[in-house]
């Protein structure tokens, strides 16, 4: 009977498991000379993956940001997402070609925009994610 019960306490005492927790991963990088051949053109996407076991509220506003250094170069609105599913981010930029060009971070950071938006996203940890260029 006491295992019964420890048991039972240490499962009560587990934490449960996040409604809505986002992730920012799986980031792919393509570097394609443009037509003007002075510069180069960046496509970058990323996935924005909903970890946990609700989706999200059909009416959160929420955008991702792509930055390059501190350098906000991009931003899109998110839609909501629903649990165990993800959402494709794409963004293309240029920069001037440089036949050796130094390795630049770019990061993805994830902002929720509601105001009244408790439980939308278990953590924050997850929510940027830093690549190199």
């Amino acid at each position: 009977m006491l295992p019964f019960l420890l048991a039972a306490a240490l499962a009560t005492a587990q934490p449960s498991p996040c409604p809505t927790d986002l992730l920012v991963a799986n980031p792919r990088i393509k570097v394609v000379r443009a037509r003007n051949r002075a510069f180069d053109n960046n496509i970058v996407s990323v996935d924005v993956r909903n970890n946990g076991q609700v989706p999200q509220r059909t009416d959160i506003r929420q955008h991702l940001d792509l930055l390059l250094g501190n350098v906000v170069v991009g931003s899109q609105p998110i839609p909501a997402i629903d649990a165990q599913d993800s959402y494709l981010a794409a963004f293309r930029f240029q920069l001037k070609h440089v036949k050796k060009r130094v390795p630049q971070p770019v990061t993805f950071h994830l902002v929720i925009d509601s105001k009244i938006a408790p439980g939308e996203n278990c953590t924050t940890t997850n929510d940027k994610l830093t690549a190199t260029l």
